[in-house]
């Protein structure tokens, strides 16, 4: 997956576990997704729109109500959901709450070679200075990357490498690239 689609797809936060929900064989209807996320109706429909509009679900056409249509992945969503399978295996819920922020994925993929801000920047357009700051603060305090400070250049130079979590992510998302 390009980088572009990559990060358009990372930037709803439920869309990677609704594809991997849906993959599995569950009930790909809004109601049912929302509570088995525990999370409300209004960000699944959401999440769901997006999966649409990037052409990796369609509608269960002759299938449940108008109101509260069914889903079914695509040609392209089905390699995308088992993709998205390899994530969620890796990931225990609570690391979810990490990973499904926008930027989280799409850094961590970009982190391999080791990177500095000016680099995951300029490859992860159009992320703002702000966003990524914020996102590599928090995988830091997480312990999803590690920041390297080297004080022996001049400016001292940061750098950023998968750590834990992350690095434990690092195969999946690489197979990410090859999709």
């Amino acid at each position: 997956m390009v980088n572009k689609e990559f990060i358009a797809l990372c930037s709803k936060a439920w869309g990677i576990q609704i594809l991997a929900h849906i993959y599995k064989g569950h009930d790909a209807r809004v109601t049912p997704i929302s509570h088995h996320f525990s999370t409300g109706r209004t960000s699944i429909s959401s999440a769901l729109d997006h999966l649409l509009v990037l052409g990796y679900i369609k509608k269960n056409a002759g299938h449940g109500h108008p109101l509260r249509p069914a889903f079914l992945l695509t040609k392209k969503g089905k390699k995308v959901a088992r993709w998205a399978v390899s994530i969620d295996e890796v990931l225990v819920p609570n690391d979810w709450t990490i990973a499904r922020k926008s930027w989280v994925l799409p850094i961590l993929r970009q982190s391999i070679p080791v990177r500095r801000f000016g680099e995951l920047r300029a490859e992860l357009k159009p992320v703002t200075d702000r966003a990524l700051s914020e996102t590599l603060k928090r995988l830091s305090e997480c312990q999803w990357v590690h920041r390297q400070v080297d004080t022996k250049s001049s400016p001292p130079g940061v750098s950023y490498k998968p750590y834990g979590t992350g690095k434990i992510l690092i195969p999946s998302l690489k197979e990410s690239l090859i999709l």
